[in-house]
C-alpha cells in the first residue's frame, strides 16, 4: 500500500514517524561504504483510508458534534471584554479590535461551517440554504446538517480530507480555549518539602502542585513539571540498577 492510501489521521502516527525515520536513514546511506547496509523498513504498517479509515471517520463525526457543546462553553465567556494582543493596543494601528475575542471565534466558526455546507451543496447540485439561525443558533443548525451528511462528505474525493482536517483543528482550538476535558492527576512521588503523597498535576500546567495545606498555607509547594519529570527519570534509572527501593507506605 502506498503512503497516499494511508489514512491521514492519528491512527497512523506511529507509521508516519517510522517512515520518516526510515527516509532519513535511507538518505544517510552510502552504497559505496562497505560497512553500511541498505536500510530496510521494519516499522508498523499503515491503516488504509479513503481517505479516512472507519475509526477516524467516527472520530471526526463525534468531534463535529462536540463542537456544538464547545461553542456553548465558549459563548459563556463572551462577556464583551477583550484583552488586546500583547496586553495593549499598538499606538496608531488602524486594526479594529473586537470587544469580544470569544465572539469573534464563534463568528469565524459559523463562517467555516457554512462554508463547508455551501461547498457540499454546490458539489451535489443542491440549492444553497439562504436562511440560517431560524430554528436554532446558526452553528447548531450547521453542525446538525453536516452531521446528517457527514458519512457522504467524509467519502467525497475532493472534500473529505480538508473537511476532516479543519473540523479536528477547530475542535482542538476550542477545547484548549475552554479547557474542556482537562484532567487533574494524582502523582506517585512524595512532595520534596512535606514528604506527603499529595502531588497533583493538571493537564497543560507547567507546575506540579502539593495539596497538603500544611506544606504551604497559601498555595502549596509548586514544583516545575520539568523538574518533577527529571526526578521520575532519575528514580526509574536507579530502580533499574537496584540502587533504590520502592516505598510501600
Amino acid at each position: 500500500m502506498s503512503e497516499e492510501q494511508a489514512c491521514p489521521g492519528t491512527c497512523n502516527r506511529r507509521y508516519r514517524e517510522a517512515r520518516e525515520a526510515y527516509k532519513k536513514a535511507l538518505a544517510a546511506y552510502d552504497p559505496l561504504d562497505a560497512d553500511q547496509s541498505r536500510p530496510v523498513y521494519n516499522g508498523p504498517q499503515a491503516w488504509p483510508g479513503d481517505p479516512w479509515c472507519g475509526t477516524c471517520k467516527s472520530r471526526i463525526t463525534e468531534t463535529l458534534a462536540e463542537l456544538d457543546i464547545l461553542t456553548g462553553m465558549l459563548a459563556a465567556t463572551a462577556d464583551g471584554h477583550r484583552t488586546a494582543p500583547g496586553g495593549q493596543r499598538v499606538s496608531g494601528t488602524s486594526i479594529q479590535i473586537s470587544p469580544s475575542e470569544a465572539g469573534d471565534d464563534l463568528d469565524e466558526l459559523v463562517t467555516m461551517l457554512t462554508g463547508w455546507q455551501d461547498s457540499y451543496c454546490k458539489e451535489m447540485g443542491w440549492t444553497i440554504l439562504a436562511r440560517r439561525g431560524h430554528l436554532a443558533a446558526p452553528e447548531t443548525e450547521c453542525i446538525n446538517w453536516l452531521m446528517k451528511h457527514s458519512r457522504d462528505i467524509l467519502r467525497h474525493p475532493d472534500i473529505a480530507r480538508p473537511f476532516g482536517d479543519e473540523i479536528l483543528q477547530w475542535h482542538r482550538e476550542f477545547k484548549d480555549k475552554t479547557r474542556a476535558g482537562v484532567q487533574t492527576r494524582r502523582l506517585p512521588l512524595r512532595c520534596p518539602k512535606c514528604r506527603f503523597l499529595t502531588l497533583t498535576w493538571t493537564e497543560g500546567e507547567a507546575f506540579v502542585i502539593c495539596n497538603n495545606p500544611d506544606c504551604n498555607p497559601y498555595h502549596g509547594a509548586r514544583i516545575p513539571l520539568a523538574e518533577y519529570e527529571a526526578e521520575v527519570a532519575r528514580m526509574s534509572e536507579a530502580l533499574e540498577h537496584g540502587e533504590y527501593e520502592v516505598e510501600t507506605a
